[in-house]
């Protein structure tokens, strides 16, 4: 089974249990208003902040330094890391409990797998903490050392997605503060799957290429119209596609969700959740080739 075939079954298998339990994708609708709201807020305070930058040290010499070299908008930007850091994380952790509940055969209940991020608040914020700092530091070095900074961040970037795969359900259903999240989510993908590896499926091709398709037609529609101008057969097929769009982006991060919570249990305990199959998860990882 190629790469291609593998993403189009989890998905497909991804895809059953969301259509039994829809709820779940009010969860990533949630978590996208948050974010547009938390962004909109600190992008009020940094708006603000420049406004004063400029005050205090005149156009001149911010434009021959740049922003970025004044502490106060790193200082916005950390905020603005560790802010939606917590929003995204906070509900990747209520989207595995509820689920984890729905794998289980239970109901999933959107109150309660809210109610139980919320008691995790602290643990999630003190990740958010760990992983804006993280995402700084990287910002930092790629800006100080040009093309070689881009190199060193993306290695490291990818070492710390794979690390930190695991740190939503661990944060969920284990009481262990950000830096213990962090090495058991580590742990867990090298105890099952090992080292240096690369993913063997990508939900993310899929659903590209399904908004490539609503992109494709919009441009059919837009050629058959002939119209230099915005008409309402245009403007309807806009409305059409960036909702297809949309729904494209919560149904991918709620069957996201629904994977890796099958994923984690399935690293946890060797155990294969109902309505997949035990290729799902041996073979969603494998070993880097190695290139001489």
């Amino acid at each position: 089974m190629n790469r291609f075939s593998r993403s189009w079954d989890l998905m497909s298998r991804s895809f059953a249990i969301l259509k039994s339990d829809k709820e779940l994708m009010l969860l990533p609708v949630a978590s996208a208003i948050c974010c547009v709201l938390v962004s909109a807020v600190i992008a009020g305070v940094g708006f603000v902040g420049g406004g004063s930058a400029y005050l205090a040290f005149g156009h001149t010499r911010i434009a021959s330094n740049g922003l970025a070299a004044y502490p106060l908008v790193w200082v916005a930007i950390f905020a603005f890391y560790i802010a939606n850091y917590f929003v995204i994380v906070y509900f990747n952790v209520a989207l595995i409990s509820a689920a984890t509940e729905r794998l289980a055969g239970r109901q999933a209940n959107l109150r309660t797998a809210l109610a139980s991020a919320w008691q995790r608040k602290g643990k999630i914020a003190q990740w958010a903490l760990l992983a804006a700092t993280v995402g700084i530091l990287l910002k930092a070095m790629e800006r100080r050392l040009g093309w070689i900074g881009v190199i060193v961040v993306r290695l490291i970037g990818v070492a710390w997605t794979l690390a930190s795969y695991f740190v939503a359900p661990v944060l969920a259903f284990e009481d262990l503060g950000p830096i213990d999240a962090l090495k058991r989510s580590a742990r867990l993908f090298r105890e099952t799957w090992g080292e240096e590896l690369v993913a063997q499926f990508s939900m993310g091709l899929i659903f590209g290429l399904l908004a490539l398709g609503g992109i494709g037609l919009w441009v059919v529609l837009l050629v058959m119209t002939g119209s230099a101008g915005l008409n309402a057969v245009l403007i309807f097929g806009l409305v059409v596609l960036v909702t297809w769009l949309l729904l494209l982006g919560v149904a991918n991060s709620a069957m996201h969700g629904i994977f890796v919570a099958a994923l984690y249990e399935y690293a946890n305990s060797r155990t294969v959740p109902p309505g997949f199959v035990p290729e799902n998860f041996s073979m969603a990882w494998a070993p880097k080739k190695k290139k001489f």
